[in-house]
């Protein structure tokens, strides 16, 4: 089957490049001449598990290209998915700019009756503006073109974006007709995905469905993170607390860890997307918008605690090194979108620390975020970064800081403070090293 995808981020390179393996012909739009640049040689503009070979067996195989040109993944395409950002506007909203420029040039070069899939994550309503954006558009160019349109969201976690999409929990089709349908089927019949797990369902309803996942996942963690700090103020011990919460079947076991909070692509502009939708239709979204509220404060809480351990302690930030273990948002991947890193080195390094950072993915899109500062550097070994430090804050959870020995870490710390945002030691090894140790709920 002919199929163009409009966008090589992260979702739409996973797309194009999913697509082409199971045998599809793909034409993939990419406006960013440096993103192309890179695919061009066969990289990834991001680090994903396994994307770097899937991507280059399609172009091996001549099965996945790449266009500067919109318009000729257009006329390419019986089936077009669009992959494009719909990054937050001031107010919190999606921007659907990009959306609707590819729907432009959709209308006026697409074989008619193309199925056009939004794949990116777009507000309630949108397939039916896309619609209307496509007809306007074709009649505009002189054409009595019509086309179809359809939900098809993502349920991609970073860091296992392959397996989700080869062997998926759930595969969601938002259509209006029996073709629409049947097309879909048709694009994804290799991976022979059970009944069970394929949904058909309005468009509307798909394109809730995405925001009401990220949304309870957020939530979830949010809860589990104020009864973190709970237990900090009482005494009470969180991972005891998770046991006994994971055991109920009503709740399980996923998403209960508390930590330092969540960032990335998706869940905090979501979350706040979908408190503006609620906005605007007088469905005011309460729980949601506590949520993200809680997490603006999370992000920040153990830098904050750091700043006064120094202050109770009469030492002065300028005189300060801070170890940082971890960058990125969640392991495996280098995306530092609204990472609580991020945000915790920021705070750090406005009140006169020096930041050591390490992370093994994302070194580099780190940097970029926080070249402004001059106190602030990288390292090519967690170990490096703890050599006489003041403090070290573990804010990534990559496994290889689980294998380190907290005694390690104490002889290398000119001071013994570890603050461990992402329950990384155990508190009773921390302290039996004589690490002065912190972390979200583990009172020891």
């Amino acid at each position: 089957m002919k199929i163009s995808v409009y966008g090589a981020g992260y979702v739409g390179l996973v797309q194009a490049s999913g697509l082409a393996h199971l045998g599809h012909d793909v034409v993939c739009a990419e406006l960013s001449a440096s993103r192309l640049a890179a695919l061009a040689q066969g990289k990834t503009p991001f680090y994903e598990p396994g994307i770097d070979e899937l991507l280059a067996k399609g172009i091996a195989d001549g099965r996945l290209r790449f266009t500067s040109n919109p318009a000729e993944a257009a006329v390419h395409g019986e089936v077009q998915f669009l992959a494009v950002g719909t990054p937050p506007l001031p107010d919190g909203s999606s921007d659907l700019s990009y959306l609707l420029a590819a729907a432009d040039t959709i209308a006026q070069h697409a074989p008619a009756d193309s199925l056009i899939v939004t794949k990116s994550t777009v507000p309630v309503g949108s397939g039916k503006k896309l619609a209307a954006r496509l007809l306007e558009s074709a009649a505009r160019a002189g054409r009595t073109a019509t086309f179809r349109v359809a939900s098809n969201p993502e349920f991609l976690a970073e860091g296992r974006a392959l397996p989700d999409f080869m062997e998926p929990q759930r595969t969601v089709f938002g259509v209006s007709d029996a073709k629409s349908e049947a097309q879909l089927r048709q694009v994804y019949l290799p991976l022979n995905l059970g009944d069970d797990r394929t949904l058909v369902m309005s468009v509307e309803s798909a394109e809730l469905a995405k925001y009401a996942a990220n949304a309870m996942l957020a939530v979830r963690i949010s809860v589990m993170n104020e009864l973190a700090n709970l237990a900090d103020a009482t005494g009470a011990r969180i991972d005891s607390v998770r046991e006994a919460m994971a055991l109920d079947p009503r709740i399980g076991q996923k998403f209960l860890n508390s930590g330092c909070g969540y960032g990335g692509s998706c869940f905090p502009k979501d979350v706040t997307s979908l408190v503006k939708q609620g906005e605007a239709v007088g469905s005011i979204m309460r729980i949601a918008n506590a949520a993200a509220e809680i997490n603006v404060v999370q992000r920040g809480l153990l830098a904050e605690r750091l700043i006064a351990t120094f202050a109770a302690d009469g030492r002065t930030p300028a005189d300060g090194v801070v170890a940082l273990w971890g960058l990125a948002f969640k392991p495996d991947t280098d995306d530092v979108r609204e990472a609580p890193a991020i945000v915790m080195a920021e705070k750090l390094l406005q009140a006169g620390f020096t930041v050591r950072a390490y992370d093994p993915q994302a070194a580099t899109t780190g940097s970029a975020e926080l070249a402004k500062y001059a106190r602030f550097s990288t390292v090519p070994s967690a170990m490096a970064a703890v050599e006489e430090a003041d403090a070290l804050l573990i804010a990534t959870e990559w496994r290889e800081f689980f294998a380190i020995d907290p005694t390690v870490v104490a002889n290398a710390l000119r001071s013994p403070n570890v603050f461990d945002g992402r329950s990384v030691f155990s508190p009773e090894a921390a302290r039996l090293a004589g690490l002065r140790y912190e972390a979200f709920g583990r009172a020891f």
